[in-house]
């Protein structure tokens, strides 16, 4: 196993043992709603990076492709992640609006929460179509 096949899945085992420990917090957020929306969003981008690990051996990318692949895709699902998290815990709704409804913040917060999901979601889309370049170009 190399080296970003093993970040990738400790890397998924930390955000997927994050979300489980936000569900014991659910109840205590100032947005429950939003508490669950994170709650699963570390469960499942856990298990998406741990499935980038799983299938990192058939990937046909040059080492900076592959770098920059696995730099997007962890620091993309922690910061929706991170951004989620902090739309429960300031009750954001411009980003979230059907999770966030009835919920009001200052312009502030609720900028840098869209930032920080937007900023997250291009990076794990890149990243995602990086790694189907290099399933599609992997030989075996």
């Amino acid at each position: 196993m190399n080296t970003i096949q093993q970040q990738l899945l400790v890397s998924g085992t930390v955000l997927f043992l994050l979300g489980l420990l936000i569900g014991f917090a659910i109840p205590a957020l100032p947005n429950p709603r939003m508490g669950v929306t994170v709650h699963l969003t570390g469960v499942q981008s856990g298990l998406a990076l741990w499935a980038l690990g799983l299938m990192w051996q058939r990937m046909a990318l040059s080492t900076g492709m592959q770098r920059a692949a696995e730099i997007l895709a962890i620091l993309g699902l922690y910061a929706i992640f991170a951004s989620l998290l902090l739309a429960a815990l300031w009750g954001t709704s411009r980003a979230t609006p059907i999770a966030g409804a009835g919920h009001h913040a200052s312009f502030a917060r609720e900028t840098i929460v869209t930032v920080v999901v937007t900023g997250g979601s291009l990076a794990i889309a890149i990243a995602t179509a990086l790694v189907l370049w290099g399933l599609c170009a992997w030989k075996p």
